[in-house]
């Protein structure tokens, strides 16, 4: 008896809680599945009344409001708003010797940008590097470019010559301008793109031997905390890679010699402006060693030049020029 009483005082409590507001419906739930568990466990004779049914909950009052994320407003795909509003022309067209490859450079010159202020940087364009198998007629987007019309630095993309063996091709993203700063050495940088992967490599800047078949470059090894002057076959890949002299002092200029077997390079201690010591270093390729031949702070050297196999030439931040000779290690100042 006790056990059918509990029963009607369950059912009571099932109804009152079904008057309650929807945010109690959670609880509702939970005691009208626990009625029929009860029910069924008792015997014949405790079950002479049978349990209410439970009442059917609106489907209205199963959804809860949740707070809203605001969505973030996209970020402009600034390259393809330019490709969309602008046209196009082609810069330049470089075929392999090879006859197998040609290397397009697009442009899409400044134009406003949609929606943006009246002050400055308001105006954007771009570039791209493309590469087309001439069998097969494929293009391949190599490389690419956007600018900010109006600013500082150097920009654009240009090519300078493919490798004999038709796997390289070199270019440069520095076509016009220079870097903002006060550095005295500075050359566009060579980039180089293998048609054997479609990838490119950025080489760093620095001179092109005079037999044309080397480069030498500074990389920073972001690493190893240092600069390293590399010597590349335009043909192959890295041929030397030696760790510069100073590892406090500036990289400067670097010279090949005039049978493109040797290297000279400058470095000084501040190029900001040109001061301190400066170190005239000797590389020697084929033994891939360095060779300190001149240490000066009056005057500082800020970069190098070698004209004749026996002598270098040597400038300061005002022009001055001097000159170190190889035979009797002597520096003169040129009149």
């Amino acid at each position: 008896m006790k056990i059918i009483i509990l029963s009607f005082g369950l059912v009571l409590l099932l109804v009152g809680c079904l008057a309650q507001p929807t945010q109690q419906y959670t609880l509702t739930v939970m005691v009208a599945t626990r009625i029929p568990q009860l029910v069924g466990s008792m015997t014949p004779s405790q079950t002479s009344s049978p349990a209410a049914p439970p009442t059917q909950i609106p489907a209205a009052t199963k959804e809860a409001t949740l707070p809203r994320t605001p969505i973030p407003s996209p970020t402009p795909n600034l390259p393809a708003t330019v490709i969309a509003i602008q046209q196009p022309r082609l810069y330049a067209s470089y075929p392999s010797p090879d006859g197998k490859w040609r290397t397009e450079i697009i442009i899409y010159d400044c134009i406003k940008m949609p929606g943006r202020d009246e002050a400055g940087g308001d105006e954007n364009a771009y570039e791209k590097l493309m590469i087309i198998n001439l069998a097969s007629g494929e293009e391949h987007l190599a490389d690419e470019q956007l600018q900010y019309c109006g600013g500082v630095g150097a920009f654009g993309m240009e090519g300078l010559f493919w490798s004999p063996n038709s796997r390289y091709f070199y270019y440069t993203t520095a076509r016009e301008g220079s870097p903002d700063g006060c550095g005295v050495y500075w050359i566009p940088p060579f980039l180089r793109l293998d048609v054997t992967d479609l990838s490119t490599t950025y080489l760093g800047g620095g001179p092109l031997s005079p037999d044309g078949t080397k480069i030498a470059t500074w990389q920073w090894q972001l690493q190893e905390q240092i600069n390293e002057l590399m010597v590349w076959d335009i043909n192959y890949d890295k041929i030397a890679r030696l760790p510069a002299y100073s590892n406090i002092a500036e990289t400067g200029s670097i010279a090949w010699s005039p049978d493109s077997q040797t290297l000279a390079y400058i470095q000084v201690e501040s190029i900001c402006p040109i001061s301190g010591k400066s170190y005239l270093v000797l590389v020697d390729l084929i033994n891939q060693e360095e060779r300190l031949l001149l240490e000066s702070e009056s005057p500082t050297f800020g970069s190098v030049e070698w004209k004749t196999i026996n002598e270098l030439n040597l400038f300061e931040a005002n022009g001055k020029e001097w000159r170190y000779d190889f035979l009797t290690n002597e520096l003169t100042q040129v009149p």
